[in-house]
């Protein structure tokens, strides 16, 4: 048995693991859900875990319960546990873990515990456990570091340049949160969709609130009840007991302009960004010479490609423009199919007018001589001019008849508006993650993002919705 406890640790967790349950008020043995046991193989085999979870799913256990067993079984392991307070910190290594370990049968214990107290467990086998919170702990080398309720770390970057060069000689790294709605863009929410979307080492996993198995549709029907009963949206539900990894993520609803449930019905996220080769160009595309140089995807820096260009047809381009400087927002280009608006790339970065204005006219004569609707503010005067001067793609006007869409308030609100239509009515396709979160974060009464947050890639896509409804009332989109 032992030596199948040290091929396993599903199989060590199942059998040998006790847990303590707070509604028994009693330890009872940690028998694993299927997709507890899917979470700790992907622990087993991957360096670097992030787990977006419900409440009360038992993975802090699970964890832990994974750091003992490489404690038993792989000698002089070196365990870091953090969490946001010390007091949790302790109670994760004092409580839970030192708790399964004292309940296991005595064959699979070390010979004896040489250091015991509130920030240290260590064994006779050189394996030791350390709690800190996540303020501190980059002085060690570490086989596995545990960052428990990740989202709610103030400061998670800090946290993470402390303490994974501590695990880069070949430890593991695992978060494990349930998503913070205050926070929409925090370090933890953005180290998942990387994951998800296969940027980095990282593997993501998304464990929802029917993954317990004794919760049904009935079950949830309550919760959700009770919470829209005592707070007047579902922001709370979504946060506890998401059913999707959108939900998790998606920002509070309450004085939102566009609802994230009409969002959640027109995001359709792709395996991964696209790169594609040349393509025929639209007959009706003319003259051709203009973009005879683009024959394959644009080599920009940070371009995000869904779907490219297809034959027949149509698109439409948002742009939003900013200073440029690395204390400026981002400059942000959305590229949108005119047939049933489907989000084809995006782009966002710390781009001056100038390139901006040549990105998007790249982009422009790539996607078949795209339209281009660009927010005429201080920076959108100088893209203007730049497109004027050096691109022979269409530049619609707003509803002044002047090129560009006037950043002003009635403007602004005739934008959303007009976007907030097409999110309800679902005519329109979300596949970047990045632009439906800033999307779904305007606020109705300033229809901004809020404070600290960026507003550009909405910005941008909105203006691209545009194009759909100005194209066609112009009936065509090229000259």
């Amino acid at each position: 048995m032992w030596l199948r406890c040290s091929r396993s640790p599903a199989y060590f967790l199942d059998r040998y693991v006790l847990i303590y349950d707070a509604t028994a008020r009693e330890w009872i043995p940690f028998r694993l859900w299927r997709e507890q046991f899917y979470t700790v193989k992907a622990i087993d085999q991957h360096r670097l875990v992030v787990v977006l979870k419900a409440r009360q799913l038992g993975l802090t256990w699970l964890v832990l319960g994974f750091a003992l067993w490489l404690m038993l079984f792989r000698a002089a392991a070196t365990v870091l546990i953090f969490s946001k307070r010390d007091d949790e910190a302790v109670y994760l290594l004092d409580d839970r873990l030192k708790g399964m370990y004292e309940r296991l049968p005595a064959f699979l214990q070390a010979r004896a515990v040489v250091k015991t107290s509130g920030h240290e467990f260590e064994l006779s086998n050189g394996s030791v456990a350390r709690a800190f919170p996540t303020t501190a702990g980059d002085s060690y080398t570490a086989t596995m570091a545990i960052v428990d309720e990740a989202d709610l770390v103030p400061d998670l970057n800090r946290l993470m340049r402390a303490v994974k060069p501590t695990i880069d000689g070949g430890g593991r790294m695992v978060l494990v949160s349930k998503a913070d709605k205050s926070r929409p863009r925090s370090e933890f929410k953005r180290i998942y969709r990387a994951a998800k979307a296969g940027l980095t080492e990282w593997v993501a996993l998304f464990l929802p609130w029917w993954v317990r198995p004794e919760r049904d549709e009935a079950w949830y029907e309550r919760q959700r009840t009770d919470i829209v009963q005592r707070t007047g949206s579902e922001d709370d539900l979504f946060e506890q007991y998401p059913a999707t990894d959108v939900e998790a993520l998606s920002a509070r609803m309450l004085d939102k302009r566009i609802a994230p449930s009409w969002l959640n019905k027109c995001y359709e996220p792709l395996e991964g960004p696209a790169v594609v080769g040349p393509l025929p160009l639209s007959p009706i595309a003319s003259p051709a010479e203009w973009w005879d140089d683009v024959d394959g995807k644009p080599a920009i820096p940070g371009l995000r490609v869904f779907r490219g260009p297809e034959a027949g047809h149509l698109y439409g381009i948002g742009v939003d423009p900013a200073e440029g400087n690395p204390n400026s927002d981002d400059s942000a280009i959305e590229v949108v199919d005119l047939e049933n608006g489907e989000e084809m790339a995006s782009l966002a970065g710390k781009f001056e007018p100038s390139t901006t204005a040549g990105h998007a006219d790249r982009l422009g004569r790539w996607y078949n001589g795209a339209a281009l609707m660009v927010e005429r503010n201080n920076h959108g005067h100088a893209v203007l001019l730049w497109l004027r001067d050096n691109s022979r793609l269409r530049r619609l006007p707003g509803r002044d008849g002047k090129e560009g869409w006037l950043d002003n308030s009635r403007g602004k609100v005739a934008l959303y508006d007009n976007a907030a239509d097409v999110v309800r009515d679902g005519d329109t396709i979300l596949h970047d993650v990045d632009t439906m979160m800033q999307v779904g974060s305007i606020e109705g009464s300033s229809l901004r993002a809020p404070g600290g947050e960026h507003d550009d890639r909405a910005d941008a896509f909105c203006l691209a919705l545009l194009t759909r409804t100005v194209g066609s009332i112009a009936g065509q989109i090229y000259y």
